[in-house]
């Protein structure tokens, strides 16, 4: 049975803890809308975990990268069950398929096909105002436009800065 010690060492070993970059890592916030780079979620269900993060909060969410063909209606079904406004912005190339997925559900979810990152950032912020969440969990690899997650993180970062 777990004892005093075993929380003793519990509590070190959190206090040391520290988190991977990228997964649901908050970066800014512009104008009371908070940025989280969640570039690390390169598949459908840690999107969704990375939605329930946020219960009762804005979330424009970036998703979309490189097209494996994978099944994309798990990802629309939770975007439209979630009670919390969620409003869908996607990019090439898998943003079309996203976008399909969910109208094939839902008419009345917002979704914007977007041309790139810096784009989708821009609407994003636009639409989370005042006090909102823009999250990039794409739901996809970067291959094709980044070098890699880290390379999608940063020019998500730029573009935040890059904001009025």
């Amino acid at each position: 049975m777990p004892g005093a010690a075993d929380d003793t060492r519990l509590r070190a070993a959190a206090r040391g803890y520290q988190p991977l970059a990228s997964r649901l890592t908050s970066i800014g916030t512009v104008g009371g809308v908070t940025f989280v780079d969640d570039s690390l979620s390169t598949n459908v269900l840690p999107t969704l975990a990375a939605l329930d993060a946020f219960p009762g909060r804005r979330i424009a969410l970036i998703v979309g990268g490189h097209d494996r063909g994978i099944d994309y209606a798990p990802l629309a079904a939770g975007v439209i069950a979630r009670p919390a406004p969620t409003y869908l912005l996607t990019l090439p190339d898998s943003g079309p398929r996203i976008h399909a997925a969910v109208e094939q559900l839902a008419t009345t979810t917002g979704v914007t096909d977007c041309p790139d990152l810096a784009a989708a950032v821009t609407a994003g912020y636009q639409w989370a105002r005042p006090d909102g969440v823009v999250l990039l969990s794409p739901a996809a690899p970067s291959f094709g436009q980044f070098r890699d997650y880290r390379d999608r993180a940063e020019a998500f970062a730029r573009a935040m800065r890059a904001l009025p």
